[in-house]
């Protein structure tokens, strides 16, 4: 039942009980004024009732005629001989009239249709109507984007969780020959940098991969997810790696169409041979520490970032590993960090920065190297997600 304000002028419905995920959400006002209302006492009620910003029009049997919208009510009062103009009018005289959706109308349904008005910027609105086409209520693009922007935060703070569980800040492993550190820190709540471990159960093999995702947000979470998820669940002891990344390489492809990409260097280690068998695709940020030297291992051929186009094969490149080499993996945004000058901390003081405190401690080294940048960007904001790979080979 409908109940009463500022003397009758001014009706008021009960907020319309709507399920999940309706429009019936969305509902900020339900005023209404009947069509032979008069101008100066509609507005004379709205005066006295700053929380109305807009209320229905409609006739005795609550079908709508139109909205009559506080501000723009006023703005035409206001101007020169407004009042007199308009004195004798009702409401009905002075409506705006505008779309009207059912109260049931699926909410993502509803944003589709009013899509541009959303992007226009200007506040327009809506009137809901239940099954016998009467009024139940009015929102606005103002309440459109709000429930969408809080359902917006609500995905990403669910995909940080899932993230974070996926990539932690820090990882350490020991092996029977090897000395894994890994580090990330990230600009924002989800980044495009991630990491992945994967060990044979039968030999002493790993997959290390270091992988940089185009963009942030929902999107680079997805394609972290599903990088997570193949690289865990593939049959490694029955195939190939190369057929791995062929596989993943094409899935992502095909699921975003080439409009995200992924640059990524996958290594397998072989412990017991002493052999890195490395596939660059598009990362070319991975070197080798050996009697204070770094070396950059590169392939003759590289692969195009993953998720450009379908591939067929994949490039790789083997290189012998010996006792006391260090191997570096690692993101552009650590030698694309700038100062307060603006300068790029660049390759070299990171290569003469990892020479220099090599200690053949993998998380020592990854200690110095982002304690150092730290110093480096004083108090310019950091740039892009940051993540090193460290692996010692005893």
């Amino acid at each position: 039942m409908p109940t009463l304000t500022t003397e009758n002028i001014i009706n008021r419905l009960q907020k319309p009980i709507s399920t999940r995920f309706t429009a019936g959400m969305l509902v900020s006002s339900t005023y209404y004024a009947y069509a032979d209302t008069k101008i100066d006492a509609l507005s004379e009620a709205l005066a006295k009732n700053d929380d109305i910003f807009a209320c229905a029009v409609v006739d005795r049997a609550m079908k709508v005629y139109g909205v009559i919208v506080r501000k723009d009510l006023f703005d035409i009062l206001g101007r020169r001989f407004g009042r007199e103009l308009y004195y004798n009018k009702t409401a009905r005289d002075m409506i705006q009239r505008v779309k009207s959706f059912p109260l049931t109308i699926h909410v993502f349904e509803c944003a589709k249709i009013i899509q541009k008005d959303l992007f226009a910027g200007a506040q327009d609105y809506y009137v809901l109507l239940d099954d016998n086409d009467c009024y139940s209520g009015i929102f606005s693009t103002k309440d459109m984007l709000i429930f969408l922007s809080r359902l917006t935060r609500i995905d990403i703070e669910q995909a940080k969780r899932v993230v974070s569980r996926i990539i932690k800040k820090e990882h350490v492993m020991k092996t029977k020959r090897l000395h894994i550190a890994i580090r990330t820190e990230m600009v924002q709540d989800i980044g495009g940098d991630s990491y992945y471990i994967v060990s044979s159960k039968n030999k002493n093999q790993h997959i290390i991969a270091i992988c940089d995702v185009s963009g942030k947000g929902i999107a680079a979470s997805m394609i972290t997810t599903l990088i997570y998820g193949m690289i865990t669940s593939y049959d490694f002891e029955n195939n190939t790696i190369e057929n791995f990344l062929i596989q993943l390489n094409n899935f992502i492809f095909t699921t975003f169409e080439g409009e995200r990409f992924v640059t990524a260097c996958f290594m397998l280690i072989d412990e017991d041979e002493g052999m890195l068998n490395m596939f660059d695709f598009g990362h070319s940020l991975t070197y080798l520490l050996r009697n204070n030297n770094m070396f950059k291992l590169s392939l003759k051929e590289i692969n195009i970032p993953m998720g450009i186009q379908k591939l067929h094969t994949v490039n790789s490149g083997k290189t012998r590993i010996e006792p006391g080499d260090t191997i570096i993996t690692f993101t552009d945004g650590i030698i694309e960090q700038r100062n307060n000058e603006g300068k790029e901390y660049g390759i070299q003081k990171l290569q003469k920065l990892i020479i220099d405190n090599n200690s053949f401690d993998a998380m020592k080294t990854i200690d110095v190297v982002f304690s150092t940048i730290k110093v480096y960007k004083r108090t310019y904001p950091q740039q892009d997600d940051m993540t090193l790979i460290c692996i010692c080979f005893e």
